[in-house]
């Protein structure tokens, strides 16, 4: 992907009209290569599935996808998963996907011309510039050396390839009543072009992490069986969850207290805003049946680009002091004579386990005020020997294939992918990062959904048993 123009999001919606997760390989690109039949043809010819992006003067970005391979040929090809699509429009994000209705002529590349969609054509990508009439011949004037057609379309003054298209749009695609002018503005005069290889993202015949075969109901009892080390004097096993506003660590406390319920919860506040919607410290208690587990989930505000936990606040949580249902003030941070302030908290009143709830989509692009604010926390837990993972959330979105089917996450690519970038951009083990998928849309409990979520908290309980044993030592 490195020098294409297209972004995350535009890859992300593209790969949902495909239909599949793909890797987008960079095969043409304009300003790069230049503009020609010759070029076309070296560069997409025989590479299977492709992208075509086109981006004009005026801030339209569109194209088109062909699942089959590019040849030259005179006769159109056949392919019913081709369509026309549109990115932005006047600079402003506004996709729409065209579906090929006239599978026979959903594709044409002609020799001397440009690659074209429909049989109209409905898009054609370039053409070559009008070939100049010749003059007429004066009688007792030479002959006139033969006019050359031009090759290529070249460059102006500004960098942008001009072209003079009258496509046919709605011909072989479904055009739902838009136009041509909807789309590009009739507007082929381009900043870039550029081919994208879209080959098939295969699922990996082997798990990227050992796939355990406890069924729902064994993980379930096992949580519902857990005993912190009795050795300790902890009576339950504290998880603090850290992450940025919007990562999910409120919904992960309910996707667990969901689970032991029986049915989709929503004790703790979620919801989509840009500052934290926990404004206090809360130490959540989870029950099966009404009865206590041995654990607690505690749950702080989000981290954000100017806001976040005061490190005095951070040590206080880790340490003990801190009370439930403290409310965090954004002038000064706890203090021995704030209301509640523990002076003299035991080991069960301490943290015994850090799980940094982050967004699978976020990876890419962390913000760097947030990740020194991660630094910065991990640093106090490992000079109080803390141990500490990373909640992967909404790893559903990282690929289709996981979007569709749930149970796909430990043989996706893309998830393992994701998984190799965060552990690296925190400093953690790959095996300290667990995906994971709350409850969020759905009103039923989902039998993939809970088992990844406690598979997730019996790791972290097992790290926080390990926390206890160093405290015995």
């Amino acid at each position: 992907m490195s020098e294409g123009k297209l972004s995350k999001i535009e890859r992300d919606k593209l790969c949902k009209w495909i239909g599949q997760s793909v890797d987008f390989k960079l095969l043409y690109k304009a300003s790069r290569d230049g503009m020609s039949p010759a070029i076309f043809q070296r560069r997409i010819v025989n590479k299977g599935p492709t992208v075509i992006a086109c981006w004009n003067t005026d801030g339209c970005v569109f194209g088109g996808y062909t699942s089959v391979n590019w040849v030259v040929t005179g006769d159109h090809q056949y392919d019913q998963k081709a369509f026309i699509f549109r990115l932005k429009y006047n600079k402003e994000h506004s996709a729409r996907k065209f579906p090929v209705s006239d599978a026979q002529n959903a594709i044409l590349f002609k020799a001397g011309c440009s690659p074209c969609f429909g049989a109209g054509p409905d898009l054609e990508i370039f053409r070559l510039p009008a070939q100049p009439a010749a003059p007429a011949p004066a009688a007792a004037a030479p002959a006139a050396a033969p006019t050359v057609a031009p090759s290529e379309v070249t460059k102006n003054a500004n960098g942008v390839f001009e072209n003079a298209l009258t496509p046919d749009f709605g011909k072989s695609y479904q055009s739902g009543g838009v136009t041509m002018k909807e789309i590009s503005n009739n507007n082929f005069n381009y900043e870039e072009v550029e081919v994208y290889q879209v080959p098939e993202s295969m699922l990996l015949t082997v798990p990227w992490r050992a796939d355990r075969n406890e069924n729902l109901a064994t993980l379930k009892k096992l949580i519902e069986d857990y005993v912190p080390l009795e050795d300790v004097g902890v009576r339950q096993a504290r998880i603090l969850l850290i992450g940025s506003v919007g990562a999910g660590k409120s919904s992960y406390f309910n996707t667990i207290n969901s689970i032991f319920r029986g049915h989709v919860t929503g004790q703790a506040n979620t919801g989509s805003a840009e500052a934290s919607l926990t404004t206090m410290f809360r130490i959540y208690q989870i029950r099966s049946c009404s009865t206590p587990l041995k654990l607690r989930l505690c749950d702080t505000r989000g981290l954000e680009d100017t806001e976040g936990i005061d490190p005095g606040d951070l040590s206080a949580m880790l340490d003990g002091h801190m009370p439930d249902r403290y409310t965090f003030l954004p002038s000064s941070p706890i203090s021995s004579g704030s209301l509640g302030y523990i002076k003299t908290p035991t080991i069960n009143e301490k943290i015994h386990c850090i799980a940094f709830v982050i967004d699978s989509g976020s990876v890419d692009v962390m913000n760097e005020s947030v990740l020194s604010k991660f630094k910065q926390i991990q640093k106090l837990a490992n000079q109080r020997s803390i141990p500490q993972v990373i909640l992967l959330s909404k790893v559903d979105q990282i690929g289709v294939e996981v979007e569709n089917n749930l149970t796909n996450v430990l043989y996706s690519s893309r998830v393992a992918y994701v998984v190799d970038q965060v552990a690296q951009l925190i400093g953690l083990p790959r095996g300290h990062v667990l995906p994971v998928k709350n409850y969020e849309k759905e009103t039923e409990l989902n039998e993939t959904v809970d088992r990844f979520a406690l598979l997730s908290l019996q790791q972290m309980l097992r790290f926080a048993d390990d926390y206890m044993y160093d405290s015995l030592d």
